[in-house]
């Protein structure tokens, strides 16, 4: 039996070891978003706005069963991966990789993006009122 508590003891150890992050950061991912820069939590907003969560279909033997693709990551989980050392690049491939973006590359997230922040400039058809002197008055008084 000491050889039975021996190795769950060290499972547990190990199983500790493992879950931690890399660099002895705490594992919690509450508030991530908050500490990055502007640059990075624009990106970060960025792939959380380009989420997309579609109904696959199983395949013909499964009786038609239909699930949805992987759980969209909050802006605190995609925080914490930049934070423990991925680069934005390599947090785009493992959503893309989960089938949570659609987009061909990083730079198509954050363009689309960037031109939704921008504001609408108005329509340049916009139909304005003539003024007296271009004879919309409907003739001349001669």
């Amino acid at each position: 039996m000491g050889n039975a508590s021996t190795l769950a003891g060290f499972l547990l150890l190990f199983g500790a070891v493992a879950a931690s992050p890399a660099g002895g950061q705490p594992s919690t991912v509450d508030g991530a978003y908050a500490k990055l820069s502007t640059g990075n939590a624009q990106i970060a907003r960025a792939l959380f706005e380009a989420q997309t969560v579609t109904p696959t279909s199983s395949p013909s033997g499964a009786r038609g069963i239909t699930t949805t693709s992987a759980k969209p990551l909050s802006l605190d989980q995609l925080a914490a991966m930049k934070q423990s050392g991925q680069s934005w690049s390599q947090v785009f491939q493992t959503m893309k990789a989960q089938g949570l973006v659609q987009d061909k590359s990083l730079a198509q997230v954050v363009s689309r993006y960037q031109q939704q922040q921008q504001p609408r400039k108005p329509d340049r058809s916009v139909v304005t009122a003539a003024s007296p002197s271009s004879g919309a008055s409907g003739g001349s008084s001669k």
